[in-house]
Parts: structure tokens; sequence; C-alpha cells
């Protein structure tokens, strides 16, 4: 490891290391709602192969060590238990949220929008089910790699204070999602700052992962919106 960096290295390096979700959200907004294949395609070479080769690049040139990430077999029962946890707590927030931004909506007519570009698609269940576990998979797995561990380990050579490392993180965290709208950035904040004290907190990445990769695919199947419906708040 690394003995410590200037604050302007630190700049380019959260920059590079975010370059693939940064440019997914300039070229998925250009590509046809209807265009699965194409967006897997492209998925696949940015967020898989570019952000993969971005990750060991920068574990070869020494920016992070394994160790950063938190990542260990130990107590695994007890890791994949507080992911559950984790997820039932974020998952209450999120209806909470969702609850406050139908309120705006029927009351002062004030829509909280959000966008997603990958929605489920016209196929048989079964694919349509592994196409939905590869994106939750996939974001819970790369998105904490990088946002909650390689990051945070970057900002540790330019500060010790938790309370920068868990709003800057979060921040950049927010600003990946830049195109996805409002809705989609409170919520990217708001986890992103909680996944973030987590880490800090526990040293453990793996529940993090757990939490991301099921809210994701029960979000992706509108699994809060049906429970709304089902309470009659929609």
């Amino acid at each position: 490891m690394e003995t410590g960096i200037t604050k302007a290295q630190l700049v380019l390096r959260l920059f590079i290391i975010s370059s693939p979700l940064l440019l997914n959200d300039f070229y998925l907004r250009l590509v046809p709602e209807d265009a699965v294949a194409l967006k897997l395609v492209l998925d696949v070479m940015v967020y898989i192969f570019w952000q993969s080769t971005l990750i060991y690049l920068a574990f070869r040139a020494r920016w992070f060590a394994v160790s950063d990430l938190g990542l260990s077999r130990e107590k695994m029962g007890k890791q994949i238990l507080s992911g559950f946890i984790i997820l039932a707590l974020v998952s209450v927030v999120s209806l909470v949220i969702d609850i406050g931004g139908s309120f705006l909506e029927h009351s002062f007519h004030i829509k909280v929008e959000s966008v997603w570009y990958f929605p489920i698609p016209d196929w048989h269940p079964v694919p349509a089910f592994f196409y939905v576990l590869y994106l939750s998979i996939t974001a819970g797995v790369y998105e904490e790699i990088v946002y909650r561990g390689i990051i945070i380990s970057q900002l540790r050579y330019v500060t010790a204070k938790p309370w920068i490392l868990v709003i800057v993180s979060a921040l950049v965290f927010t600003l990946i999602h830049w195109s996805m709208g409002p809705g989609t950035w409170i919520i990217a904040l708001l986890f992103g700052a909680f996944w973030a004290w987590l880490f800090l907190r526990q040293g453990k990445l793996l529940p993090i992962m757990i939490a991301h990769f099921l809210y994701d695919f029960l979000s992706i199947y509108d699994i809060p919106g049906r429970i709304m419906s089902g309470l009659g708040l929609k």
C-alpha cells in the first residue's frame, strides 16, 4: 500500500474508478427502451469488463489491498443474517420514502421521478428472472466494492474523519446515478451514507452486498410498489 496521495490525485482516482457507471448514464439515455439485448451487451462490456479491468489495475497499482474491502469468510452465517437485517431496515425506509412521494404527488402535484433503464423484458419468466438476477448481483457486488471498499480506502489517504468518509462516499455514489432522477438521488444518497457508515462500523462488506443485491432485486420486480398498492397507498 502507498503511504499517501495528494487531493488532486484522489479526485483523479475517484473519477477513474467511477468512470464506467458515469458513462452508463450517458449512453443508456440514447438506447431505445425495448433494445434489451443491446443494453445487456453494453452493460457487460462497460459495467463488467471495463469496471473489472479498472479494479484489477487499481489493485496492481496498489491503490488498495484486499483487506481494505472487508471481505472474509469469518462467521459467514452471521454476515448473511446481518445482510437480511440491513435489507429489512432499508426496505422500511424505502417504503416510507415512496409513501412520502405519493403524498406529495397527490396533495401538492409534486412528482419525485426516477428513471430506470432496465425494465423487465417481455420474456419467459425464467430467463427474465435470470436477467433481473444478473442486474441485481452485479450492482450489489461491483458498486459495494467500488463505492464503499475502494473509494473509502482512497479517502483514508487524506482524512481519517468518519463523517467525511461517509459523506464523500455517498455523494460519489449519488453522482453515478446522475441521470436517474431525484427519486433515485434521494435513495442513493441516504442508502449510500448508511452503507458507508455500516462499512466503517463493522468492517464487513458482504452483509451490505447482500442487502444491496436483494434490495435491487425486489425493486426491479416493484415489490415495494405492490405493497403500497395492497395497502391502498398508491
